[in-house]
């Protein structure tokens, strides 16, 4: 189960869920490409990775689009510029709503960290905190759908590592 903290003194929605799967399957999922693909976004999306360079200032570009059966019809492209890669424990990256060429929307950007903890054997703690400029901008994000849409990514990401077999695997 997902649980979600709204820290309004502190301008942070904090979305976190233990997961079914190792740290290093759980950290594999948010650094590599194939990986990304199979989870990332909310239940009725699918996902375009464009580019994912792992490193400091490095960049993973993705897009967003609505399953057919979808009710919007409306692509969402990020892009999320990373700042700190301490595998595999903490990716902290500035997640922003782009343009297709990977342009960054001013105003857009989120300062996120993923911490990934052990809990138990098999099983890992995803923690995602997004940082926003204004109260004002955690509000919206919220009324936009943020909380459901986190919730069902962490939902996605739980039954992909279920199904992951936790050694020796392939995407």
């Amino acid at each position: 189960m997902t649980t979600v903290t709204r820290d309004r003194e502190g301008k942070r929605l904090i979305v976190e869920r233990d997961v079914r799967g190792s740290a290093p399957l759980v950290w594999a999922c948010w650094t590599e490409a194939a990986r990304l693909r199979q989870w990332w976004g909310p239940h009725g999306w699918r996902t375009d990775v464009l580019e994912l360079d792992l490193r400091i200032g490095g960049r993973w570009r993705y897009r967003l689009s609505p399953d057919r059966e979808h009710d919007l019809l409306e692509e969402h492209w990020g892009t999320a510029t990373y700042e700190i890669i301490d595998a595999p424990t903490l990716l902290r990256f500035l997640d922003a709503s782009s343009s297709p060429d990977g342009s960054v929307t001013a105003g857009s950007e989120m300062p996120t960290n993923v911490r990934i903890t052990p809990s138990s054997p098999g099983r890992t703690v995803v923690t995602i905190t997004i940082g926003f400029r204004t109260l004002d901008d955690l509000e919206q994000a919220e009324a936009q759908g943020m909380v459901e849409g986190f919730t069902d990514t962490l939902e996605r990401l739980h039954h992909y590592t279920a199904a992951t077999p936790q050694q020796g695997s392939t995407p």
